[in-house]
């Protein structure tokens, strides 16, 4: 009898060690579940249908860009899958604007490069795609549209994973108009980015050093030449040095840092906050960005 018995227990094993083949859970932060990925307890990604518009990834990730879709979510599912002929595009995420929670759809992995920036430059990189992630946020139209808060929170968790996972710096955090000066306007002036780079995401200047830079500015006005220079320091790719491209570059810059007013215009509060920047994140590349030393009395 104990053959018998030893074969018996040896076929209800196999049975119990096949069925417990079938089921994943999540038990630490690299867990899945039915296409889930939860990487910590206020961030979880879904696994969408995948960008064709993608290529292997010959640059490290250096950049994260931000954008809207201007279209439902729905219609972005599709038209991001890079299907449609003549339109090969690609995004790595896609963040919903569903309340009460917002949904994270990863649509590519980031060790591929997808096709989301297009013609674009940002400092010494040209051409973005292959030294940047691309997060796609549902909204018509971020200038108009305010971003509802659990997709703001969503989003915020999915770029703190993805700043500190591939050490991108916050000056390198942008939005699409950053990289696109005059070609695109999307995240537009109602994105949060204040509220981000207080949460560890993005770039925002020093109040007292704008301040500064303000009272400089009064007795002291820079030339459309330095004006341009700060902003090429910072990271903005102006192709000329016409009034109208100047123009196009600070509407792009206020739809980021100054957004109470968008209208090409470098006034003292514009460009007192672009002095700012150039001073906190790239010190020493202009002098124009230094307010000078006060002598002791």
């Amino acid at each position: 009898m104990t053959p018998s018995y030893l074969k018996r227990l040896a076929v209800l094993c196999s049975i119990l060690a096949i069925s417990g083949c079938g089921t994943t859970t999540s038990k630490d932060s690299s867990g899945t579940s039915d296409g889930l990925l939860v990487v910590n307890p206020k961030l979880s990604i879904i696994q969408g249908p995948a960008s064709a518009g993608v290529e292997a990834r010959k640059q490290p990730i250096s950049i994260l860009v931000l954008h809207h879709t201007a279209s439902s979510l729905p219609s972005a599912l599709e038209t991001l899958q890079g299907r449609t002929k003549g339109h090969k595009v690609g995004v790595h995420y896609l963040v919903s604007a569903e309340v009460p929670k917002a949904r994270i759809f990863r649509m590519c992995p980031d060790s591929l490069a997808a096709f989301h920036a297009g013609k674009s430059a940002w400092g010494k990189f040209e051409s973005l795609n292959q030294s940047s992630l691309g997060i796609e946020i549902v909204n018509y139209d971020g200038n108009i549209n305010p971003y509802p808060q659990p997709q703001v929170e969503a989003v915020l968790a999915l770029a703190q994973h993805l700043v500190t996972t591939h050490q991108i710096s916050p000056e390198n955090v942008v939005a699409h108009s950053d990289i696109a000066v005059g070609r695109k306007i999307d995240p537009g002036a109602l994105f949060p980015w204040e509220y981000f780079a207080a949460n560890g995401v993005g770039a925002w200047p020093d109040a007292k050093d704008v301040q500064v830079f303000r009272i400089l500015l009064k007795s002291k006005k820079l030339t459309n030449p330095e004006i341009q220079q700060l902003l090429r320091t910072y990271g903005y790719r102006l192709d000329d040095n016409t009034d109208k491209t100047l123009g196009l570059a600070i509407e792009a810059f206020q739809r980021h840092f100054r957004a109470a007013k968008v209208d090409g215009v470098a006034d003292d509060d514009t460009v007192a906050i672009l002095q700012a920047l150039v001073k906190k994140y790239r010190r020493g590349s202009s002098k124009a960005a230094s307010p000078a030393p006060s002598r002791r009395v």
